[in-house]
């Protein structure tokens, strides 16, 4: 018998087939990431543009001038809340940028401690003991100090990215049906299509339920930050609690 025999080439193969395929996925991550998101946030807006498309004034029953208002309606309401809330986010930004490199040195050298005793009234003790437990996660702040380095280094790029989704989302709104028709048709046989085009409108059903309960959780999140860091007089409780309440939809792609 040859080596190696028919059946162990054609495990062989389909082994390299998926580790290139694997690795292309690897490889483009950030593409499909934002692909996944542009989804995540057709979704989002879907449930709007179905209203508009129902009670338009002007273009009843039409889906594509239904997305252009909703489009309209964002762009309008992000200028209203940039022109009074921007100065003021601004500064915070600024300031709050300006002390997280301060705030990163004082973990991983320790003094933070001491700041932190002067300004809550700690103990002695109680200073020893946080010197510690920085001194023992040293290489771990150390490692956090690079990741949000390189972040800060890299929002441009990062807000340029961050962009590209509610752009992808447009083509997906209008289409979204006709493409994944599209893909069903391109991908599968012809006896296979009807039962794929079920699994897809179930996963259309429980993509629509989970975004929805993901906007409940968001909300409710940034309800108790709110509540929660207004209580404890932190800084800058709301900017916080829409971070916290924004962040929410991380797991979802951890």
């Amino acid at each position: 018998m040859a080596f190696p025999d028919r059946r162990t080439a054609d495990v062989l193969l389909t082994i390299l087939f998926f580790a290139v395929v694997c690795a292309g996925i690897y490889s483009a991550r950030r593409i499909f990431l934002i692909f996944v998101l542009a989804v995540f946030f057709a979704y989002l807006i879907d449930p709007v543009v179905k209203f508009l498309q129902r009670h338009s004034l002007f273009f009843r029953n039409l889906r594509g001038p239904a997305v252009v208002e909703v489009y309209l309606a964002f762009v309008v309401v992000i200028a209203l809340l940039g022109y009074a809330f921007a100065p003021g986010v601004a500064r915070n930004t600024a300031k709050a940028l300006d002390e997280v490199p301060v705030l990163l040195d004082g973990l991983s050298t320790g003094n933070i401690a001491a700041q932190l005793r002067g300004q809550y009234g700690w103990t002695e003790e109680q200073e020893f003991r946080f010197r510690a437990f920085l001194a023992r996660h040293k290489e771990d702040i150390q490692d956090l100090v690079r990741v949000v380095d390189h972040y800060l280094s890299n929002a441009a790029q990062v807000l340029g990215w961050l962009l590209l989704i509610p752009v992808l989302a447009i083509f997906f709104l209008p289409d979204g049906e006709r493409i994944a028709d599209v893909l069903i048709q391109i991908s599968f046989p012809a006896d296979r299509r009807p039962g794929i085009r079920a699994v897809a409108n179930e996963l259309h059903i429980m993509l629509t339920k989970f975004i929805r309960a993901q906007v409940l959780l968001c909300a409710l999140s940034f309800v108790f930050y709110a509540a929660a860091m207004f209580l404890l007089r932190f800084p800058h409780p709301v900017a916080l609690a829409v971070t916290g309440g924004l962040l929410e939809f991380i797991p979802a792609f951890g």
